[in-house]
């Protein structure tokens, strides 16, 4: 599983890095950035399963990221977490243009938190142990 965190509070990453915690998500399994370009990056390389990003941020904002994300990995969508702040509701609006349809509201809590997040870190891990077992079998069926 990869999990990229992309704020520039370093407060909201501990927030949210202990609460994946307590859904037994690993450390290498969590990826923190504060620009954009560097979040960008890796995902180009290395994928990404579940992103957050705060919407105002230096460098690139939520908005260039998400439509930059959803062009390398379309497949995103459900599981891109914007992250608001007191925005108003243009900003809403534009990250709904840009693709975005999950947003968590600053401050959550642990509740909403498990509400939103675990169903989609269920599904990665479902996906994972699925193809786990398909790699298996084509091994053995190869051999």
């Amino acid at each position: 599983m990869i999990i990229v965190i992309l704020n520039d509070s370093s407060i909201m990453h501990r927030t949210i890095e202990s609460f994946l915690k307590e859904f037994d998500i690993k450390d290498n399994e969590v990826y923190s950035f504060t620009n954009g370009y560097e979040a960008l990056d890796f995902i180009k390389i290395n994928g990404a399963d579940i992103i957050f990003s705060d919407i105002t941020m230096p460098y690139m904002d939520g908005f260039e990221f998400a439509e930059l994300v959803f062009k390398v990995v379309p497949n995103l969508r459900n599981s891109f977490f914007a992250i608001r702040g007191d925005e108003n509701r243009k900003n809403f609006l534009r990250m709904r243009h840009k693709g975005v349809h999950r947003f968590l509201k600053k401050p959550f809590d642990i509740k909403i938190f498990e509400y939103f997040i675990l169903p989609e870190i269920m599904k990665v891990r479902f996906r994972e142990e699925n193809s786990s077992t398909y790699d298996k079998k084509q091994l053995v069926n190869n051999i």
